[in-house]
């Protein structure tokens, strides 16, 4: 009984597998040359595109300026301080109405919630409420040209 005792013990003692040690040849480092390159002086129509995007700007400036004035600085759903210009037709989907006047209505912080498609139906809606007309009667508005 003492020898068997002896035996389950060492049993215990001594792992079934045995274990494998596994050494890591180490190799020098290679040095990588990186070469910087110098940096590219600017292209003429980077500096054109930059001026069709200050157009822009100005253009979009000059269009949400009449809109604030056509609205007297009022939200045109609550009469709050209106501080978003709302594109009624999405910009996406409709660029030639992008700075038409007929398309951009003032809006306060509260009013303006839709970014997107997402809510585009219900911003309508709620707009088309506040000025007494149907939802089709406000999309043919914001079609029409100045």
């Amino acid at each position: 009984m003492l020898f068997t005792y002896l035996i389950i013990k060492m049993l215990k003692r001594t792992p079934l597998k045995p274990k494998k040690f596994y050494t890591l040849k180490k190799s020098p480092l290679k040095a990588k040359k990186v070469s910087l390159k110098k940096t590219e002086l600017k292209k003429p129509e980077d500096y054109e595109l930059k001026k069709q995007n200050d157009k822009a700007k100005e253009k979009w400036e000059e269009a949400r300026n009449i809109c604030i004035k056509r609205y007297n600085g009022k939200c045109a759903v609550c009469g709050k301080k209106g501080t978003q210009v709302h594109h009624i037709h999405l910009r996406s989907k409709r660029k030639d109405l992008l700075y038409n006047q007929n398309n951009l209505i003032l809006l306060c912080d509260k009013h303006h919630f839709h970014q997107g498609t997402d809510n585009y139906k219900l911003q309508c809606e709620i707009i088309a409420i506040a000025l007494h007309i149907s939802v089709e009667e406000l999309l043919k508005r914001a079609e029409q040209k100045e």
